[in-house]
């Protein structure tokens, strides 16, 4: 392996442990590793169109009856195969990854990232095993952590990557079935330099697993339970406010739960003077001074 290839995994490494030691997002500074390792990339270009050096050695390439580097199942996540790739994929990370890392931790955002990009390459090797090909890119990691995303907070509403003022808002599910419909549009099209497969099964994973994930107990972390409800409950007076409350009455996670009560208060309006109420310090409180234990 080339230097600058092992200068490259250096960055993946030590991104990883500033991340972890500063308590920094993860995919905030995995978003600075790609465009880091993108810049090892053009400054080793190959000639005649050939991939950089940078490319082979990170990439995930395999030839009929071969399977990859070991180190490639990780690594093929931080190269990039054009400019174009790596602006989508920067995007996803700093406009969705981080909200969803916020509620989850970098510990388990950690996991569905890395392994939906493992299990998204495991089957698109197996779906071509007869084809020589190089697997490069984080979109199977990233949609991976969409799905998980989608599966937790289904009702979360997200902007489309840009957060520009007008644009309007989604279910973040939608945001994940939109994602897998647009696989299928490239299973069928003409274009054959997308892994469709490997997006498509890295939603799967995601979807299927972030439940688990979500119950691995964080280091240090004390076991909470489930909210109580019941001061919300006569204050769920409206068609929206019920939905709300159903959803988080469904939740079976405290996180999922917190996060509904959370939406529920901001849409919650004073029952004595119709006003916002506020959330703090264990209580529900009103400017004209109607409050509740919460």
């Amino acid at each position: 392996m080339e230097p600058i290839s092992i200068a490259a995994i250096a960055i993946i490494v030590l991104a990883t442990i500033y991340a972890f030691a500063r308590k920094a997002l993860l995919s905030l500074t995995y978003a600075v590793a790609f465009l880091a390792i993108y810049a090892f990339q053009a400054a080793t270009p190959g000639p005649f169109g050939i991939p950089s050096i940078v490319t082979f050695d990170l990439g995930l390439s395999y030839f009929p009856g071969g399977w990859p580097e070991p180190w490639t199942w990780i690594t093929y996540a931080f190269v990039h195969g054009s400019a174009t790739h790596l602006f989508l994929n920067v995007l996803g990370m700093v406009f969705i990854s981080p909200v969803f890392e916020g509620r989850v931790g970098s510990e388990r955002w950690i996991l569905l990232f890395f392994g939906g990009a493992v299990f998204g390459a495991l089957v698109f090797r197996l779906l071509n095993a007869d084809v020589s090909a190089l697997l490069v890119g984080g979109s199977a990691g990233i949609l991976s952590v969409f799905g998980g995303y989608g599966r937790l907070y289904p009702r979360d509403r997200v902007t489309l990557f840009l957060p520009l003022r007008g644009l309007p808002t989604v279910p973040v599910l939608y945001v994940v079935i939109g994602f897998l419909l647009l696989q299928l549009v490239f299973a069928v099209s003409p274009t054959g330099n997308i892994a469709w497969e490997a997006h498509a099964a890295a939603i799967a994973f995601g979807f299927a697993l972030a439940p688990a994930v979500q119950r691995i107990p964080l280091p240090g972390a004390r076991v909470r339970k489930l909210a109580s409800l019941e001061p919300l409950r006569d204050l769920a007076t409206t068609p929206d406010l019920r939905t709300i409350f159903q959803e988080a009455e469904r939740a079976d996670l405290p996180e999922t739960r917190d996060a509904w009560i959370e939406k529920f208060v901001r849409a919650v309006r004073c029952p004595q003077c119709g006003r916002p109420l506020r959330r703090r310090f264990g209580r529900l409180s009103s400017d004209c001074g109607w409050t509740r234990p919460l």
